[in-house]
C-alpha cells in the first residue's frame, strides 16, 4: 500500500505543480502512513517534512470550537447563552425583530452575521477585536438560528468570548487547553519577527506558478489567520476525536460535537456544521459510515482533515500553493480509500447513469439567485427544462429520485470535453427549505457525493430611480487596502440589479441584489455570502458603495 500511495500522491502533486505537500493517515493510536513532497521553502531548499509548519487556515475553527466546549465543561458558559452576556457592547443592525444570538448559533454558523469583513481580514494594522466595532455598521442577514451560512466573523466573536469567559487571551487559552495537554505546538505568527525563530521549519506561500508570494490573510486569528502547525502536531490534535479519552475534552462532549442538531430533516443530507465539525462534507457510502472533519484555506495554504469514527481512521493533508485545495482533497481521498480497500472495506463506486423519468417541471420555471449570478430556468420548444451552468447551455433531465441531471448540449460535448465532464457530475433539486424555494446542488465523483444549497428563487423588487445613477464601475477607496486590487461593477440588466466583484484581481462572484430602499440593497440567495447588505452613500459629491467592510468609490457610470 505504501509504495502505491507514494506513487499516486506524487502524481497528484506533479499534475497540480505543487511546491510542497504533506499527507498523514492515522488511527487513534499511531501514524499508519505519511508522505512528504517538495519544499516548505523552495528558495532556501528546505524540504517539506512532517515537522514543517504550514498554515492550517480554517482548521483553526476546530481549535476555537474545542475551547468553547471546554468552557462549557468548566461551567463558564452554556450553548444557549446570549453572546451579549460576554460582549455587552455587541451591536448589529437588523431589518426585522429577533430575540438573541447564542453561542450555539455562532458555533453552527447560524447566527445571521455577515460571513466576512474583508477590511479586517487583510488589514495588518487591525486586530481581531475590531470586529465588534465593525459589526455595528452591518445588518443581520437572517434571523439567528434559521440559516446555515459559514461565517469567519462569527468564529472571530467566539474567540473574543473565549477571552471574556476565561480571563486569558485567545492564544493563551488555546495553549492551556489544547497545546500543553497534548504536548504539541500551535503557533499564531502574524509578523515576520514572530516567524523568524521558525525559519528552518516554516512553510512559505506560493502562487499557482510556484512563485513566492505573501498570503494576505492576517487578522481574524480565531477564524483561521496565521495559525501554523506541523502535520505531526495537527494529527495529535486530530486523534482526540478518535480516542475520546478525556485528555482535552470528555467523551460525552466529543460525542456532542459529532451530533447535528438542525431544524429540518433535509439538514441531515446537506453539508452543515454542528458544534464545530463539518457534517456531510464527504460521503463514501453506507459501508464506510459517517465522515466528520473540517477544511482550511488561506490564499496559498490549504489543509484537509477528516475522520471516520466507525473505522477508527483519519487523514490530514497540508499544501502551500494558492490553487491546491482540489489537490489536497484528492490526496486525502486517495489515501483513505486505498487504506479502506486494502482492509476489505468496500467504498461505494458511484454511477453517473440515472433512471430518467418524465416529469412536468413547469412549477420550477423562473429565476434563481446564486453567487454566480441568476440561474434562469426555462422551458424549450420540446417541453424540457433548460438553463445555463458556468455560462454554457444545458438541459435538465428528471431523475427518479427527485433530482435533475445537468446535461450539456451536443456542441459542448464535441468542443469542450473537460467542461462536459465537470458539468455532468452536477445534479440539482428544487426544494422547499427554510421557507424558501431553494436549489440544492449535488456534486459527485467516483467515490464521493456532497450536497449543499446553491441558491433560492429570485425575489422581484422595485428598482428606485436613484439606483440607476448608482450603476457603474467602482474601485477600492480604503487607502490601506489598495493591495487587495478590489473593484466592482453595479449594473441593471433585464430589471435585475447585479453586483460583480473582483478581489485580488480575481472574480469573486456576481450577486443579485434586492433593493430595500434607495440606498440599501441585500444580496439575494441562500447560505454563505448571501443576504449581506450593500449600502450607497454620497460624500462631497462622490458616490460610494460599501460591501462586507470594503468601501468603493464610483469612477464612471
Amino acid at each position: 500500500m505504501r509504495d502505491y500511495l507514494n506513487k499516486e500522491n506524487e502524481k497528484i502533486c506533479k499534475k497540480n505543480k505543487l511546491t510542497g505537500a504533506n499527507v498523514m493517515l492515522f488511527n487513534s493510536e499511531e501514524i499508519i502512513y505519511s508522505y512528504n513532497y517538495g519544499y516548505a521553502n523552495k528558495e532556501q531548499r528546505i524540504r517539506s517534512t512532517n515537522d514543517s509548519m504550514y498554515m492550517i487556515g480554517s482548521n483553526t475553527k476546530l481549535l476555537t470550537a474545542v475551547c468553547i466546549l471546554k468552557l462549557m465543561e468548566e461551567g463558564a458558559l452554556s450553548p444557549d447563552d446570549d453572546i451579549r452576556q460576554f460582549i455587552p457592547e455587541f451591536e448589529v443592525k437588523a431589518t426585522f425583530d429577533y430575540d438573541k444570538i447564542t453561542v450555539k448559533n455562532l458555533l453552527m454558523h447560524r447566527a445571521g452575521l455577515v460571513g466576512d469583513l474583508y477590511n479586517l481580514i487583510v488589514d495588518r494594522t487591525a486586530d481581531f477585536h475590531d470586529v465588534i466595532g465593525e459589526l455595528k455598521n452591518t445588518y443581520l442577514t437572517t434571523k439567528p438560528g434559521t440559516m446555515f451560512a459559514y461565517s469567519n466573523v462569527g468564529y472571530t466573536l467566539l474567540g473574543i468570548i473565549i477571552e471574556r469567559a476565561s480571563g486569558l487571551s485567545y492564544q493563551e487559552y488555546v495553549e492551556k487547553t489544547i497545546a500543553k495537554p497534548l504536548g504539541i505546538g500551535i503557533h499564531f505568527l502574524q509578523t515576520e519577527e514572530a516567524k523568524s525563530p521558525f525559519s528552518k521549519t516554516i512553510s512559505s506561500s506560493y502562487s499557482r506558478k510556484g512563485k513566492a508570494m505573501e498570503d494576505p490573510l492576517c487578522t481574524m486569528l480565531p477564524a483561521g489567520s496565521n495559525t501554523y502547525m506541523s502535520i505531526t502536531d495537527f494529527v495529535k490534535f486530530g486523534q482526540i476525536f478518535l480516542k475520546k479519552d478525556g485528555t482535552v475534552l470528555e467523551k460525552e462532549t466529543l460525542a456532542l460535537m459529532e451530533t447535528l442538531e438542525c431544524p429540518e430533516i433535509m439538514d441531515g443530507e446537506l453539508c452543515n456544521v454542528g458544534y464545530g465539525l463539518i457534517h456531510n462534507m464527504y460521503n463514501f457510502g453506507e459501508n464506510v459510515g459517517k465522515i466528520l472533519g473540517h477544511g482550511g484555506d488561506t490564499m496559498c495554504h490549504h489543509s484537509i482533515f477528516y475522520y471516520i469514527p466507525s473505522k477508527d481512521i483519519g487523514v490530514a493533508v497540508f499544501t502551500n500553493n494558492e490553487h491546491a485545495a482540489g489537490a489536497a482533497d484528492s490526496m486525502a481521498d486517495k489515501t483513505v480509500i486505498t487504506y479502506l480497500t486494502d482492509k476489505g472495506i468496500a467504498v461505494e463506486k458511484h454511477s453517473f447513469k440515472y433512471d430518467y423519468v418524465k416529469k412536468d417541471g413547469g412549477k420550477y420555471i423562473g429565476k434563481y439567485a446564486t453567487l454566480l449570478g441568476v440561474c434562469d430556468v426555462r422551458e424549450n420548444g420540446k417541453g424540457e427544462l433548460v438553463t445555463k451552468v458556468m455560462g454554457f447551455s444545458v438541459k435538465l433531465k428528471a431523475c427518479a429520485d427527485g433530482f435533475w441531471h445537468v446535461c450539456p448540449n451536443n456542441f459542448l460535448l464535441q468542443v469542450i470535453p473537460p467542461v462536459k465532464k465537470a458539468i455532468k457530475k452536477i445534479r440539482i433539486k428544487f426544494a422547499g427549505y427554510g421557507g424558501k424555494d431553494v436549489l440544492i446542488v449535488e456534486q459527485r465523483d467516483d467515490n464521493n457525493i456532497s450536497q449543499a444549497i446553491g441558491g433560492c428563487r429570485y425575489e422581484e423588487a422595485t428598482i428606485y430611480e436613484s439606483l440607476k445613477n448608482a450603476c457603474g464601475h467602482y474601485v477600492i477607496a480604503n487607502e490601506s487596502l489598495k493591495d487587495m486590487k478590489a473593484s466592482c461593477v453595479l449594473t441593471i440588466k433585464n430589471d435585475i440589479i447585479v453586483l460583480k466583484m473582483k478581489l485580488l484581481g480575481l472574480r469573486a462572484g456576481s450577486a443579485c441584489l434586492k433593493p430595500v430602499s434607495d440606498n440599501l440593497l441585500i444580496v439575494q440567495g441562500y447560505g454563505r455570502g448571501t443576504r449581506n447588505d450593500v449600502s450607497l452613500t454620497e460624500e462631497n459629491g462622490e458616490r460610494y458603495l460599501t460591501w462586507c467592510g470594503l468601501k468603493f468609490k464610483q469612477v464612471n457610470k
